[in-house]
């Protein structure tokens, strides 16, 4: 019976390696290291609009995002703003996982998605002592801190209406000038993550029409994209998701 139920074990977390080995927080750790973060691991895909987990909470588990979109969020005396948006690939409350602290904000599904739940005493175990994985861990969140400092010069630096332009430019490809693309999440979140109400969102999209901007229910358009960068002002420093994608794929090998 043990045999069997170590085989079975063996089988489910080969299964498990597979679906989340080549995320960036695992990348290049041994198989021995995978094993021992997949002990007691395990899959699960939710409908849209569920509820993760609440700040406040200490999760028992670390999250890796097969495919789908995750909110943040936080609420506070009833006033409720949007934290960014999780896209697949990414491994989420790795700071509250290894230090035992409390999740420093809510999370919900944005999209059908499908996850890994790894156990976060699993992390903390082989933190102490895989260094690739701990080197990997770091630049997680040394990232994740880049982030959080950009996205706070977003929100102080910037109008509603030159966040709003910044984030069209980082969402809709250039290709697609003149052309309709659907918004990854509705109005509502998006305006939560840009820190106003869906009203004040529709007047920064109608404020954005002289500079090629055009919205219909879930679409957006821009028809001039020089025009709509000029009031703009892109920065690097700020806009980190579309300086990485770009460095990204600088990055990726060419094919043939």
């Amino acid at each position: 019976m043990g045999y069997c139920l170590n085989s079975i074990w063996f089988v489910v977390a080969s299964a498990v390696i597979e679906l989340i080995k080549d995320a960036p927080l695992f990348r290049g750790v041994t198989d021995d290291t995978l094993r021992a973060l997949t002990q007691g691991s395990f899959v699960q895909r939710y409908p849209a609009n569920v509820s993760l987990f609440d700040e406040g909470e200490v999760s028992p588990f670390v999250y890796v995002l097969l495919e789908g979109q995750i909110e943040r969020f936080s609420v506070h005396r009833g006033r409720e703003s949007g934290l960014g948006f999780i896209e697949a690939g990414a491994t989420f409350i790795l700071s509250a996982a290894i230090t035992l602290q409390p999740n420093s904000y809510s999370a919900r599904t944005l999209a059908n998605s499908r996850f890994v739940l790894l156990p976060a005493q699993n992390l903390r175990a082989v933190f102490q002592t895989d260094l690739r994985f701990a080197q990997n861990l770091a630049r997680d969140v040394a990232e994740s801190e880049c982030e959080v400092l950009a996205e706070l010069k977003n929100q102080k630096l910037r109008t509603m209406a030159e966040r709003l332009a910044n984030w069209i430019l980082t969402t809709v490809p250039a290709e697609a000038q003149g052309e309709w693309t659907r918004l990854p999440m509705s109005k509502q979140a998006l305006a939560l993550y840009l820190g106003t109400t869906p009203e004040n969102l529709w007047r920064s999209f109608v404020a954005l029409e002289p500079y090629g901007v055009g919205v219909r229910r879930r679409e957006v358009s821009v028809a001039d994209f020089a025009k709509l960068t000029d009031f703009a002002g892109p920065n690097p420093l700020i806009d980190r998701r579309k300086a990485r994608s770009d460095a990204e794929r600088m990055a990726a090998p060419a094919s043939d």
